[in-house]
């Protein structure tokens, strides 16, 4: 695995010195945000995002440079993607430099071939990472029938992401930033004293999804099956846009089989005019002990709602409220996260950040187009769980980012509480 990591190092290294001996467009953009908590005369980030893009014949290279105040130079990455003929390719490295370590490297090339897709991908995670090192392959063909779609993902040690499925989530554990990719490898790599072997690189999985399919009142049939190399491992049905004959109300269905469980998800949506969406957050309850084992599942005995979500936008305007009404299993994100309702269990999982304080949050956003990204502005208002008055105001929560001029923008953020201004941060950001 040291040998294949440092082979890694110096291709990327070797490959975009080259690049920058090659005549063709150089852009980049650089951003750096400082953020102050008030009351303790400290620094609570400093970040700096550079972001270089070269380009040579058909593709185009990319970099980026972050750094941060609690973990110094915590990622370095590098990209290329561009056209070979008919086929589309991409590839992606990430590196440590605060301790001179490689990551994640993967290599997508995809083509369309007779009205079907088809896809290559591979990826390589190493020791450095929970769950490396490991690398792994899949293939991924997908075609429509009339109205049909079919997809069929074939693993042989990677997972690829898609509707059902996250690809890979690497946390910088210092500081809980992370990164995404698409393609997550599975299969782990037995390192030994003097080189790498991989374990079994075969067959692993295969997966194929069928959806597009309609009957009755039901707009939208989507099933799944997913095997691996040790047998059956699940099947999902997802029935989209359930129409129960009211224009106001619809519902979504899935339910999905494992060879020991059987769970439900029962998912209501209230739409009024085009422009406002409600959506009504809760899960089927049944009389299995646990709520998923089907041996003894035989009736569903009741929905609880655990909480409610307005949307509503025109010309560049969003307001969002939601409500959370079981605030012990359940919470708001902070805005990194999208701000939605999420079960607080599944938060520390996935390492999302949500504000366990507070019940109810009020939001507007603004955009604007432009350059460097355009205006936009947010204001997001919490309510305290726990407060005693009657509105229970906990938080003040401001973003803004103003451009000037053809490639210079400035940004900036506080948070309010009840005790006083919490924290104000100040950025500035150029494009080239």
């Amino acid at each position: 695995m040291t040998k294949r990591m440092i082979v890694v190092a110096v291709a990327a290294t070797a490959l975009f010195g080259l690049t920058l001996l090659a005549a063709g467009p150089f852009s980049g953009s650089w951003s750096s945000e400082v953020l102050v908590e008030l009351g303790t005369n400290m620094f609570k980030s400093l970040d700096s995002v550079l972001h270089l893009d070269y380009s040579f014949g058909g593709f185009v290279a990319t970099s980026e440079s972050e750094m941060y105040l609690a973990g110094g130079f915590v990622w370095q990455g590098f990209g290329i993607t561009g056209q070979l003929g008919v086929l589309d390719i991409q590839t992606d490295f990430l590196f440590g430099p605060s301790t001179s370590d490689f990551i994640y490297s993967q290599a997508i090339v995809t083509m369309s071939l007779a009205g079907v897709d088809l896809g290559v991908y591979f990826a390589q995670l190493s020791d450095k990472v929970l769950g490396g090192p490991a690398s792994g392959a899949a293939f991924r063909l997908a075609g429509s029938v009339g109205a049909i779609d079919v997809v069929s993902v074939t693993e042989f040690g990677a997972r690829i992401e898609d509707d059902d499925v996250d690809g890979i989530i690497i946390y910088h554990a210092a500081t809980g930033l992370y990164k995404t990719y698409v393609t997550n490898p599975i299969v782990q790599v037995q390192t030994g004293s003097t080189c790498a072997t991989g374990g079994n690189k075969g067959f692993t999985g295969e997966k194929v999804t069928v959806s597009g399919l309609s009957f009755g009142c039901v707009g939208d049939v989507g099933t799944t099956l997913y095997i691996t190399d040790s047998g059956f491992d699940s099947f999902t049905v997802n029935l989209t846009g359930i129409d129960v004959g009211l224009a106001w109300l619809a519902f979504d269905f899935e339910l999905e089989f494992t060879l020991d469980t059987k769970s439900v998800v029962l998912t209501p949506t209230l739409v009024v005019g085009e422009a406002i969406c409600i959506d009504t957050y809760l899960e089927v309850l049944t009389d299995a002990p646990d709520h998923t084992l089907y041996d003894s599942f035989t009736s569903i005995t009741g929905i609880e709602v655990y909480g409610f979500g307005l949307v509503y936008s025109w010309d560049g305007v969003t307001v969002k409220e939601l409500t959370v009404l079981d605030t012990g299993r359940y919470a708001i994100t902070t805005p990194q996260y999208g701000s939605v309702i999420e079960e607080i269990a599944t938060a520390l999982h996935d390492g999302h950040d949500v504000y366990s304080d507070y019940w109810e949050l009020f939001s507007i956003e603004v955009t604007r187009p432009g350059c460097c990204g355009g205006l936009t502005f947010l204001a997001n208002t919490y309510f305290s769980k726990t407060a005693t008055s009657l509105f229970g105001w906990g938080m003040t929560y401001v973003e803004a980012k103003v451009p000037f001029g053809s490639s210079v923008f400035f940004s900036g953020s506080l948070a309010v509480e009840a005790s006083g201004l919490e924290h104000v941060g100040f950025g500035v950001g150029v494009n080239w």
